[in-house]
């Protein structure tokens, strides 16, 4: 063991573009970390993905399981995610959102580094041979590529979320395919399903893309009889999962499924759009031509970003169908606009595909006419639009949206009013306890997140509005979102509708009220506090 140990340190340091991505990958997971923490402390996170990961798991370190009011109930009777229960052992150790948006950071500059080891194992394998694009700088090129990617950085825009674990899965599932060490291909393919049942789509497609990938490089001799008895194994694997985990999320939420509801929002499921293609095929015309120019932005950065190269080696294309699916036929701008998670169900598959494209060209040398050319126009192209577009749409600079950037982040530290509102709000919640009966608004709620108690507008039930339940009601009257409706008995309740039915009843008095943030305690008579 140490001596392979001090060979994995001697290569590290002796491949200098291992050493070069390595130091890039943690510099930028620094920043977004960075970005993440200050978009964070300035109460700039929602109660949908932040507030409901972190009630989650601040449950579950109480032994229960992933309850959160927002849902209500568990979290996996909302999405059935095993990888909670291997979240749960660092989160238990430093129980607060700052440990997920860490995890979350550190695991894209992770995947580059992984990203890498795969590029370098498939190029060894070629004979690129130019003096600065060779096969020893193609891993680097393409890796780095990947981390500039506006669509890699995205989930940094948005909270926390699972999915942000899984290009790094795909790629060491991947790298120990190609390392002939099964075993550990298989655990982190069951990792990725482990993230969302409906991932099985993603595995399955992976599954079938390695199969040909073996018969590509040469990995090891297979004969088709064991290509179509593994295939099928993987098949019935994965839809034995699939129905466990429909009746486990069943059972966790009181009904009878048998199968996890796909939730693809203003759409069809991916199994139910066959059908619909035959039987309303301008329903499913629509749903494809809606937001077009959306869709051909979140395609042109995923592919074009890669030179198009997937199209030289089309079982890569396996990888992509389950996003396709998933966002293109669906009115849902979120899974096709950067700045949300759902990127990571296209990006990883394209940079590996643009990995196996460059592969293929190398093997197809002597049938392509001004072959060094052509490579080096596809590598010029990578970093060009690579550098474009984190230029364009990077949470690390101004460009893209002046409101959601590291610059402006700065910026709002050094505004003192806002800083004045922001520490006030801070100062609130650690005023109130942490197992109180607290009811505020989607805004707010990531301060209150570790309150098993907690909930917020408009993810809120009737007992809210039929009763004085809460002892606390903390509303930002300047928010959008006091002013969000939640559907109750055909009803329509804001947060602000909550604060004057409170305020009215004559049991609640004010606790605090500044810079348009009131706070309303039961039975409370004192003086107004920190005003």
């Amino acid at each position: 063991m140490k001596e392979k140990t001090l060979i994995w340190y001697k290569q590290f340091l002796t491949d200098k573009y291992l050493f070069y991505i390595t130091v890039i990958s943690i510099i930028f997971s620094g920043l977004f970390i960075a970005y993440s923490f200050m978009d964070y402390n300035l109460v700039n996170m929602s109660a949908w993905d932040m507030g409901v990961y972190t009630q989650a798991l601040s449950s579950g370190i109480t032994g229960h399981l992933f309850y959160s009011n927002l849902i209500p109930g568990s979290y996996l009777s909302e999405h059935f995610s095993p990888f909670l229960f291997i979240l749960i052992i660092p989160y238990y150790f430093a129980p607060s959102g700052y440990t997920l948006l860490f995890l979350q950071d550190a695991a894209i500059g992770m995947s580059t580094v992984i990203l890498f080891l795969v590029a370098r194992e498939i190029f060894k394998r070629t004979k690129f041979n130019g003096k600065y694009i060779n096969k020893n700088s193609l891993p680097f090129i393409i890796s780095f590529a990947y981390l500039l990617s506006p669509l890699t950085e995205s989930p940094v825009f948005f909270d926390f979320h699972l999915m942000v674990f899984l290009p790094l899965f795909f790629f060491l599932a991947i790298y120990f395919y190609l390392k002939q060490k099964y075993l550990l291909n298989i655990i982190f393919l069951a990792m990725i399903v482990s993230l969302h049942s409906s991932f099985i789509f993603i595995v399955l497609m992976t599954v079938i893309m390695e199969l040909f990938l073996n018969n590509t490089l040469k990995i090891k001799n297979v004969s088709y009889k064991k290509y179509s008895l593994l295939l099928g194994i993987t098949f019935i694997v994965l839809a034995a999962y699939y129905m466990v985990a429909g009746l486990l999320k069943g059972e966790i939420s009181g009904s009878l499924s048998i199968v996890p509801h796909i939730h693809v929002t203003g759409s069809v499921s991916p199994i139910s759009l066959p059908v619909y293609i035959i039987t309303k095929p301008l329903y499913v015309f629509n749903l494809l031509s809606s937001y077009y120019y959306l869709k051909l932005i979140i395609l042109f950065f995923a592919f074009g970003a890669f030179a198009f190269l997937f199209l030289r080696y089309p079982p890569a294309i396996f990888t992509f169908i389950p996003y396709l699916l998933y966002s293109m036929f669906s009115t849902y701008q979120s899974y096709y606009t950067i700045g949300y998670q759902y990127t990571m169900m296209i990006i990883p598959m394209a940079a590996f595909a643009a990995v196996m494209g460059l592969y293929m060209m190398d093997k197809n040398r002597h049938k392509i006419k001004s072959y060094n050319k052509k490579i080096t126009v596809a590598v010029v192209a990578i970093i060009i639009v690579g550098i474009a577009g984190f230029s364009i749409a990077s949470p690390v600079v101004y460009a893209y949206n002046p409101n959601n950037t590291i610059s402006s982040e700065i910026l709002e530290y050094s505004n003192s009013s806002a800083m004045a509102k922001i520490n006030f709000e801070h100062e609130i919640s650690k005023n109130i306890g942490k197992d109180a009966l607290v009811v505020t608004e989607n805004g707010l709620f990531s301060l209150f997140a570790n309150d098993p108690n907690a909930t917020a507008f408009p993810f809120t039930s009737s007992v809210i509005i039929h009763g004085y339940y809460y002892t606390y009601l903390v509303d930002d009257e300047n928010s959008n979102w006091s002013k969000e409706n939640a559907s109750i008995n055909d009803k329509c309740y804001s947060l602000n509708d909550l604060e004057t039915k409170y305020t009215n009843s004559g049991l609640y008095g004010v606790y605090a009220d500044n810079y348009g943030i009131i706070v309303l305690k039961k039975g409370y008579t004192g003086p107004v506090n920190f005003n």
